[in-house]
């Protein structure tokens, strides 16, 4: 018993600090090492680190990765739905409906109307649900609507989908890096408060991922990022810590 919890904690150690380093890696540098001379010694020595070990593990993990980490603008639904996790949500959707568009941005903006209706179609459905049992309450009659919902798209098994995918991928990434301390460059002091704050959004590059189903790991889809450019969606998605989700251990 005390084994298997020193295991765990070890593991828990690993899969901290490559959260940490992954998070930072793509959201302050773009999933890039700096050139010599645009950041400190420290700063790219890290990152290279980061990025060595990131290339140590397989392809889709990475894409995982970088799409979790990576800022994009979503409709505002699907960052409600899926939060940190949109990115990858719309990704996997774009993976199982592969011969929808004939480009990238066809293929994400089909997946994103899919979503998006699957995601009315079940608030409407709680709503009535909702309706009807306020009505029976009252003790007037109201027939319970029906409670299938229509099979476009699982929302609650795409969520699912999706942290699985950064959960294994973290995972993946701590067993690479193994128990080195954390590389992170430290802290910096901080900003003056009366500062304006200048934001920079990381440049963007095509990223693949490949999206295996979780049951099915062997039945692959690759799919390219598309080129940065203007966004029909408005809405972003949390630039926060890690969420609860991903804190869980899976065994």
């Amino acid at each position: 018993m005390a084994r298997a919890d020193a295991k765990r904690r070890r593991r828990g150690r690993r899969e901290s600090h490559a959260r940490r380093e992954a998070a930072w890696f793509y959201k302050a540098l773009g999933g890039r090492v700096p050139n010599e001379g645009a950041a400190s010694p420290e700063v790219r020595g890290a990152a290279a680190q980061i990025d060595a070990w990131l290339k140590s593990v397989a392809a889709f993990h990475r894409g995982a990765l970088s799409l979790r980490y990576r800022r994009r603008e979503w409709p505002g639904a699907i960052v409600s739905e899926f939060g940190e996790l949109s990115s990858l949500a719309v990704r996997l959707e774009c993976a199982a409906h592969p011969a929808t568009g004939k480009t990238n941005r066809e293929l994400e903006q089909a997946a994103v109307e899919r979503i998006k209706r699957a995601i009315e179609a079940r608030n409407a459905q709680i709503e009535a649900i909702e309706k009807a049992a306020a009505a029976q309450k009252a003790n007037w009659s109201e027939p319970m609507p029906d409670s299938t919902l229509p099979a476009e798209v699982d929302l609650e098994r795409l969520d699912y989908r999706a942290y699985r995918h950064v959960a294994l991928a973290i995972r993946a990434l701590g067993k690479v890096r193994g128990d080195a301390p954390c590389v992170l460059p430290q802290a910096k002091p901080r900003a003056n408060k009366s500062a304006t704050p200048v934001a920079e959004r990381p440049p963007s590059s095509s990223v693949s991922l490949t999206a295996p189903d979780v049951q099915a790991p062997s039945s692959s889809v690759q799919l390219v990022a598309s080129p940065a450019g203007p966004s029909p969606a408005v809405g972003s998605e949390t630039e926060d810590a890690p969420s609860s989700r991903e804190g869980r251990t899976w065994h």
